[in-house]
């Protein structure tokens, strides 16, 4: 994937989030469709550390329609599918840097209600030990 443009569309925080545990996955996405129109539900500005550095935080509510698989690196299915698309309902903020007249919204991470559904497990990948050989003997 490319580095460069991940950075540039999230924030410092959201990017070890994003790449962590996917080393050595093939992650297959697809937006089918939007359900609902993205809709503003959270608005907030505050300056942070001194009075000149403002940022910008809006959390926009996205129900949309998508197709998530996710394969190890053995190329087995390891959650997900890529013929059923899933509903989705996403709470997403996004930040900007407002002094930067030219700056543009990355998004700043994800709000999981308490009221979500809890995620299917990931299937995980273990190897079976399977008989020990000696030296002389051949694998079949």
């Amino acid at each position: 994937f490319n580095k460069q443009k991940l950075h540039s569309l999230v924030t410092e925080r959201c990017y070890p989030e994003m790449v962590r545990g996917n080393r050595y996955k093939t992650i297959r996405w697809s937006f089918v469709e939007s359900l609902e129109p993205p809709r503003v539900v959270h608005v907030r500005c505050d300056s942070l550390v001194s009075r000149g550095n403002l940022y910008g935080q809006v959390t926009v509510r996205m129900h949309t329609r998508q197709i998530l698989a996710i394969y190890d690196r053995f190329g087995r299915l390891m959650y997900g599918g890529e013929q059923v698309p899933r509903d989705v309902l996403e709470y997403v903020v996004f930040e900007r840097y407002l002094v930067n007249p030219y700056g543009s919204w990355r998004m700043h991470g994800k709000i999981i209600p308490a009221w979500a559904p809890p995620k299917d497990p990931i299937i995980k990948t273990v190897m079976i030990p399977g008989p020990a050989l000696d030296p002389s003997q051949e694998y079949e």
